[in-house]
């Protein structure tokens, strides 16, 4: 991992079906390798100094979910205190306290936290990034509605956990040069779906995460936080050539 930035990225953990869902079995054993592996989570800020230079990523991991499905805190949140480790919730603002309306293939329907949920998980030591007020996709907007979606949603976290929200990642992973625009006027970071290690020369506004979908097996996640990349650069290749195969 030497000259990158491990940062992993989650949805819901729960058994409801599609990829972005993971057993809470999973999830229990992909933390517990991490641990045993000797890594310790990293903040949003130790991320920004490391891709600033002036701090070293060893052994270290930024924990990321997207959504803030109800499930964070039923089954993520106890799993992760119990090795010390804290994670960065991308949430939707004006979602929360509702029922999941975007992935519709298969149909999930998963319930989101309250806001009150997120300010307490906040006091718990968990961070919170901005994900859109609605979760739609970023590139069909412009102008007033972009700033909506981008600015709003750290202004409604930021008032509700009275500090300054420095991260955002954008629904569905869809940017393109005039959202990353607007993502850069508001926030400090933003993390994107490219899969892949994280690199200081990588866009402070579009960094690479690692989707966890990829990782349930336990062999093959070990051997990668050992430094083993076969499996790791062959699920970039079909990922690679099922997106261009979607277009």
């Amino acid at each position: 991992m030497s000259g990158a930035a491990l940062v992993l990225t989650y949805h819901s953990i729960s058994g409801a079906p599609g990829p972005t869902s993971i057993p809470p079995s999973v999830f229990a054993m992909q933390m517990q390798t991490l641990a045993d592996c000797g890594y310790s989570s990293a903040s949003v800020d130790e991320f920004v100094a490391w891709h600033d230079g002036k701090a070293d990523f060893d052994r270290r991991v930024l924990i990321t979910f997207d959504d803030a499905f109800a499930d964070f805190a039923a089954h993520a949140v106890p799993v992760l205190k119990q090795h010390g480790f804290s994670a960065l919730m991308f949430a939707p603002s004006r979602k929360l306290g509702e029922i999941e309306d975007w992935y519709t293939n298969p149909p999930t329907n998963r319930p989101l936290m309250t806001k009150d949920q997120i300010v307490d998980l906040a006091g718990q030591g968990m961070e919170f990034g901005a994900h859109g007020r609605t979760h739609c996709n970023l590139t069909e907007l412009s102008g007033d509605a972009l700033a909506e979606e981008v600015k709003g949603s750290g202004e409604d976290i930021t008032a509700w956990l009275g500090r300054y929200t420095r991260a955002f990642a954008a629904p569905y992973g869809a940017v393109n040069a005039q959202v990353i625009q607007a993502i850069k006027g508001s926030y400090r970071v933003a993390f994107g779906t490219r899969f892949a290690k994280a690199m200081r020369s990588d866009d402070r506004h579009d960094i690479p995460r690692v989707d966890m979908h990829y990782f349930r097996n336990s062999w093959a996640w070990r051997n990668f936080l050992e430094g083993g990349m076969l499996y790791f650069r062959s699920r970039q290749l079909l990922r690679g050539v099922g997106q261009r195969l979607r277009g």
